[in-house]
């Protein structure tokens, strides 16, 4: 069977802009600011419907990265929270490694690795200065390639500074399938 997703957004774009559109009263600024708004999320979206996965894998590869990078300093700050990570990091692992796994695994595996490393940096606060500085440097240093990704995704929105510095959304998601697995 095939997938009309992309196809499906077009018409509804479509009859947002030829028959919604016409019929919207043009002196109430509101609805035809909402209608455009509309219509251009859903342009954006028919653009990256079938991204969406290869971006989740993407994002939770790279969070991947920095939680492994922390795993040593993690361990300094407890024992539990090296173990916290540890195993959140074998969980993501695991999820990220399975060809079959669903946009939603991924992203709830995310969220959940995530959510340890945001409680080894609040727990990091309170650590020596040179355990700190380890490990804000590895997060500020592991950081760049998710903000390059959600630079590259949100382009055609044309609030980057300068788009030109973006990498190409596609050369990053080529990433995310040649280290999967």
């Amino acid at each position: 069977m095939m997938d009309h997703s992309e196809n499906t957004l077009r018409a509804a774009i479509k009859s947002l802009r030829d028959t919604v559109a016409p019929a919207v009263d043009p002196q109430d600024p509101q609805a035809v600011e909402q209608l455009r708004l509309t219509i251009d999320f859903l342009e954006f979206l028919r653009t990256r419907v079938y991204d969406i996965h290869a971006r989740q894998r993407y994002e939770l590869g790279r969070q991947m990265d920095i939680a492994q990078a922390l795993l040593d300093d993690a361990a300094l700050l407890s024992p539990e929270a090296g173990d916290r990570l540890t195993h959140a990091v074998g969980d993501a692992r695991s999820v990220h490694g399975d060809p079959e796994a669903h946009t939603q695994d991924l992203r709830a595996s995310s969220q959940q690795l995530w959510a340890v490393v945001r409680g080894i940096v609040r727990t990091a606060r309170q650590a020596p200065d040179e355990v700190r500085e380890r490990i804000s440097t590895k997060v500020i240093g592991g950081i760049e390639p998710l903000i390059e990704m959600e630079s590259a995704w949100f382009l055609p929105f044309g609030f980057e500074p300068d788009p030109g510095s973006v990498p190409q959304l596609t050369d990053l998601l080529e990433r995310a399938s040649s280290d999967a697995g």
